[in-house]
């Protein structure tokens, strides 16, 4: 079993943290995030898993311009091959890498969120893939928050809609964020202090 843990709730669903990747997580629906380049080379980790699993096909469509992976650009993938874990995998554009900022990751997160909810689903996953695109670790510092809080804001921003009566209430019951193995401990560290005090607030 990978490494776990749960860090919270928020409005009923529960917010962990695993270390697996966009292939290995066994969830409703999967997400990963793709930039229109690589800073350094190819793809590698958990994006170059997805690649392979794919037969090179995502990044077939990247050079075909298919999916481009300009920001928030989205390819859902509703028939992942069996080595693919999830029911269902989608890619989230990130845009060019050189123009990253904390903030480009906390859209994407709200655009998982929305879309796993729009799509009924009851289990998620997601992978920033910034390493995998060849950021550097010093470069993603204050990533973890900035993903939490946009985590919540959207899951409210559905309850809203529900109490509304313009939406069903939401399915979304679980959501995990993929974490490598050499950053785990304190990526959970800083999950946890997040949402503590987002709910303090």
């Amino acid at each position: 079993m990978p490494e776990h843990q749960v860090l919270g709730a928020w409005q009923g669903v529960s917010i962990e943290a695993v270390v697996w990747d966009g292939v290995a997580a066994d969830v409703d629906l999967s997400f990963g995030c793709m930039f229109t380049r690589e800073l350094d080379g190819g793809l590698r980790g958990g994006l170059l898993h997805l690649d392979q699993a794919l037969s090179g096909r995502l990044t077939a469509l990247r050079e075909d311009g298919v999916f481009q992976g300009e920001p928030m650009e989205t390819l859902l993938i509703r028939q992942p091959p069996r080595g693919v874990v999830a029911r269902a995998v989608m890619v989230i554009g990130m845009g060019d890498p050189s123009a990253w900022s904390v903030a480009v990751t906390a859209r994407a997160v709200a655009t998982a969120v929305n879309a796993a909810m729009q799509l009924g689903v009851g289990s998620a996953a997601f992978a920033p893939s910034l390493l995998d695109s060849g950021l550097p670790p010093q470069a993603t510092a204050g990533v973890a928050p900035a993903m939490m809080k946009a985590v919540t804001r959207a899951i409210d921003a559905q309850a809203r809609i529900e109490a509304l009566g313009l939406a069903p209430a939401p399915s979304l019951r679980r959501w995990v964020f993929d974490v490598g193995a050499a950053g785990f401990a304190a990526a959970t560290v800083q999950f946890q202090e997040a949402l503590s005090e987002l709910k303090a607030a």
